[in-house]
């Protein structure tokens, strides 16, 4: 940001100087007669140039850089010290320049002539600099602004899903103890493969706690260790069918997206022999689906829609891209976008 300040004092300068000084260069050039007559000479110009660069440069310099400094000092009147300033180099710019040109480029005017005349020109100056100066800082201002709220956007979307991944669903831990349970009083054999996934995927999340996003293979891992747990509980009337590219498995997602959409997808829906739970996964253009067919529970539990409106934030910050969700009476469907979309501008 500092880079760009100074990037403006020095065009800004630059170009009040060449605005002030082409009428005078060009009468020269021209060989008019206006230049005899108002003894417009190279000297002349050259001493102005120099003189009125240094005037903006010293301005421009105060009012971007200088005087920002002072935010956070104890400094009285800091209005009229600023009024001060200003007025001190106009007054230090018009002063430099009529003794300098009475000394090396004596001019048709008096001394008292071309102080008021020359003080009327960088005053005209000095406010189109100050107006510039405004503008400029208004927009630096405005600019920090948007940042500082975006990144206490972002600050936040963060913690938030700190808070998510740390956290273990209690109905689904609750579930799958009753089903270890379950097992264990039937002498069941697949009491000891329930109780490794279940281990898996606990140690799973907490090694996933650090971590937002993931390559698709491991999430997938992950996916796969929760349908174990869940078919255990529901059998047949539950089922997961997932098509997916094997070049799409190196991909990254979010941690913890598709087994939010499946477990969503259980929460909400009936799951019963004669209404059978079927999510399919599978590719659709640059997009990953997760869809299902609507079964409302008659027991809805209220859906406060913080997970998907956290996960699609994820996938904005991952792939400038937000998930959508097309409305459909007889489907629920969520699409993830997964590989870049060459047609696209993002």
């Amino acid at each position: 940001m500092l880079n760009n300040k100074h990037k403006t004092i020095l065009l800004g300068a630059v170009a009040v100087t060449v605005f002030i000084n082409v009428p005078r260069l060009l009468i020269i050039l021209r060989k008019n007669q206006l230049a005899n007559q108002f003894g417009v000479t190279f000297e002349d110009v050259l001493l102005r140039s120099i003189v009125m660069f240094c005037f903006a440069w010293l301005l421009l310099s105060f009012n971007l850089i200088w005087k920002s400094k002072w935010k956070g000092q104890k400094i009285r009147s800091l209005f009229a010290t600023d009024i001060v300033i200003n007025i001190g180099i106009l007054i230090l710019g018009v002063t430099t320049l009529t003794i300098l040109k009475q000394v090396f480029a004596p001019s048709f005017l008096e001394g008292r002539q071309l102080f008021l005349m020359t003080l009327f020109t960088y005053l005209l100056v000095q406010l189109i600099l100050l107006l510039i100066a405004r503008v400029v800082n208004l927009n630096i201002l405005h600019q920090q602004s948007l940042l500082e709220k975006e990144q206490a956007k972002q600050k936040a979307l963060l913690h938030q899903l700190q808070a998510l991944r740390t956290q273990i669903n209690p109905h689904f831990l609750f579930n799958a103890l009753n089903s270890l349970n379950a097992l264990i009083r039937q002498k069941s054999e697949r009491a000891s493969p329930f109780v490794d996934k279940l281990s898996w995927l606990l140690r799973s999340t907490l090694q996933r706690s650090k971590k937002d996003y993931i390559p698709l293979q491991d999430e997938l891992d992950y996916l796969d260790a929760f349908i174990f747990l869940q078919k255990e509980r529901f059998g047949e009337k539950f089922n997961v069918d997932i098509h997916i590219p094997e070049e799409w498995k190196k991909e990254m997602i979010p941690s913890f997206s598709l087994q939010l959409l499946v477990e969503n997808a259980i929460k909400h829906n009936v799951v019963s022999q004669r209404q059978p739970l079927l999510v399919e996964i599978y590719p659709e253009e640059e997009f990953l689906i997760v869809k299902n067919k609507i079964h409302e529970r008659r027991d809805e539990v209220e859906s406060t829609g913080t997970g998907l409106s956290n996960l699609s934030a994820r996938f904005q910050l991952l792939k400038k891209r937000t998930i959508q969700i097309p409305k459909d009476e007889q489907y629920f469907s969520v699409k993830l976008p997964i590989v870049e979309n060459e047609s696209s501008n993002y």
